[in-house]
């Protein structure tokens, strides 16, 4: 067997150890979303109150049933006057939510791989999914569920800080 030495070579290794990973991380037959970020810049909010805002809310898939497993999406949107930064991937989410009843959160172990942050800047939005991968978000009962999603992000200056909303969805 002939090794490797030149920097792309093992550059290209850990690229397919991590593809392997992520796509061995994912349950078959089960619909599988990405976790996007398709960056808008939002002019309109510029001029809103400054600070960091969660918009539009909700569980992916939409029509959730007891029993199944889910996501939850949200529509990041930047009203302060600067950059903010955070973690952003495959393995990663700066996304979590608490539910008050009828789901249950569940911990696995998840994959490893990082990701460079994320930056948005001022009056941009971004959507992003939760939760990162060692974390399982599943239905246990039909009714109206009360949740509080918290998005983690650290400003310009580097300082953590967070953001918390609450939002409700119905399991059927």
């Amino acid at each position: 067997m002939r090794f490797c030495k030149t920097k792309q070579c093992i550059i290209l290794s850990v690229l397919v150890m991590l593809t392997t990973f992520t796509i061995l991380g994912f349950p078959l037959g089960e619909v599988l979303y990405a976790y996007s970020q398709s960056t808008q810049t939002n002019l309109t909010s510029i001029a809103a109150v400054a600070g960091v805002d969660l918009k539009n809310i909700h569980p992916s898939p939409l029509h959730l049933k007891a029993g199944s497993k889910f996501e939850i999406f949200s529509t990041v949107v930047n009203n302060s006057p600067g950059t903010i930064m955070f973690t952003a991937g495959a393995c990663q989410s700066p996304l979590s939510a608490q539910f008050m009843t009828n789901v249950v959160i569940k911990h696995t172990q998840g994959c490893t791989a990082t990701s460079p942050p994320f930056e948005l800047n001022a009056g941009q939005e971004v959507s992003v999914a939760g939760p990162s991968s060692d974390t399982i978000y599943q239905a246990l009962a039909a009714g109206k569920t009360t949740a509080s999603a918290t998005f983690h992000y650290q400003t310009e200056n580097g300082q953590a800080a967070n953001i918390t909303k609450s939002f409700v969805f119905t399991i059927s």
